[in-house]
């Protein structure tokens, strides 16, 4: 952007010290301004494409490492029918392998089955997994 300034000289009234003031061209100033104005326009829209494109993309982008969708058994796993009077802990002592700790078992079963509490209902199908099983 090109700007044209004017040399203008005063002198004070009260210091009668000359002061000098650069005026602008208002010709040249007024297009400049105008230029830049349009060009300050055209700069805002790219700015908010480049955003919509960035953030458009994060909202198409999925993982799946929290899902909390649960993978169906496998041909190597069980699936049990949760009768009334269940418990978590007493499944994973029934089906863990004798060298497991039950506690590891009970924490295996809610991994597997996305599960966050030891809370069961009845009819609920809970899955046991291979590494469990003897």
């Amino acid at each position: 952007m090109v700007n044209v300034w004017v040399l203008g000289e005063h002198t004070s009234a009260s210091a009668n010290r000359k002061h000098t003031t650069f005026y602008r061209a208002e010709g040249i100033a007024t297009r400049n301004r105008q230029s830049y104005k349009k060009w300050g326009v055209v700069r805002s829209v790219c700015m908010m494409f480049a955003f919509l494109i960035l953030f458009s993309g994060f909202t198409l982008v999925r993982t799946y490492a929290s899902s909390s969708e649960v993978i169906p058994a496998s041909i190597d796993e069980v699936v049990i029918s949760v009768d009334s009077g269940d418990t978590l802990w007493g499944l994973a002592s029934i089906y863990k392998k004798s060298s497991m700790d039950t506690r590891e078992a009970v924490h295996t079963l809610m991994k597997r089955n996305g599960l966050t509490s030891s809370q069961l209902s009845s009819g609920q199908s809970i899955i046991v997994p291979s590494l469990m099983l003897e």
